[in-house]
């Protein structure tokens, strides 16, 4: 069973305990805009500003819930709706994942569900780097999967260029030098990058394309026992449900 399959079987125990299943509640969905989403930030480089993701937004009595993805799409409908979707297109997952953070925020279980704006994606970056020089020192290689421009350039900046590998998805990025880092082919490098380095930085987001599921399986492989820690608003949800290392130090 997925991650995604097994929080869903959770969360739809969670429906149940707290009588949601009969209810009429909406779920109204829609893509925000990047000034929405994130704000002014001080850089110009972040994948949502560029078009590449959008972050979708779930509305549940008044608690919000975002997830990035490819697929944005609008949905209206009732938790039942929601648990019934196949998830095996990014467009459904993402449904699935905002709405289990609306409805998680809500019910105070989930936290932090609704990201960061105007320099406070800087101000994250910059105390992920602090507090990983703190925990392991100088020494820490990191894989980075999924480019955060603002992580990025902190830990490069921290630890250097030799210390820190990325893998990305987006084509423009893909064999692209930044900050003295070549940036390597998602679709074939990631699981490589996690197995490579002492710690591994992922986006949340891969939950909802669908490749969280190797990666971890790869931090498990060798009993190496690698670290794993997720990033961003998105895998709220899943941080709750299935207790994984999550770090969102400015969301809301």
């Amino acid at each position: 069973m997925s991650i995604l399959d097994e929080a869903v079987e959770r969360f739809r125990v969670v429906v149940r305990n707290n009588a949601l299943e009969e209810s009429l509640i909406s779920i109204r969905m829609r893509p925000l805009s990047p000034e929405e989403a994130i704000g002014n930030p001080t850089r110009d480089d972040f994948p949502i500003l560029k078009g590449k993701e959008v972050l979708v937004e779930a509305d549940f009595k008044g608690s919000k819930g975002q997830a990035f993805t490819d697929q944005p799409s609008n949905f209206e409908g009732t938790l039942a709706d929601v648990l019934t979707l196949d998830r095996a297109t990014n467009r459904n997952r993402a449904v699935v994942v905002a709405a289990m953070n609306a409805v998680l925020r809500h019910l105070g279980i989930a936290r932090n569900t609704v990201h960061c704006r105007d320099t406070e994606p800087q101000e994250c970056a910059e105390e992920m780097a602090r507090r990983f020089l703190r925990r392991w020192g100088e020494d820490l290689t990191i894989g980075l999967v999924g480019l955060q421009p603002a992580i990025a350039s902190a830990l490069i900046s921290t630890f250097g260029a030799d210390h820190v590998e990325i893998a990305d998805l987006d084509a423009e990025n893909i064999g692209r030098n930044f900050d003295g880092v070549i940036i390597k082919s998602g679709y074939e490098e990631s699981t490589r990058v996690v197995a490579n380095n002492f710690l591994a930085l992922v986006s949340g987001s891969t939950i909802v394309n669908g490749t969280i599921d190797a990666l971890i399986e790869e931090s498990k492989k060798d009993n190496k026992n690698r670290i794993v820690i997720f990033y961003g608003t998105t895998i709220a949800c899943i941080d709750a449900l299935m207790g994984l290392r999550r770090l969102c130090f400015r969301s809301h």
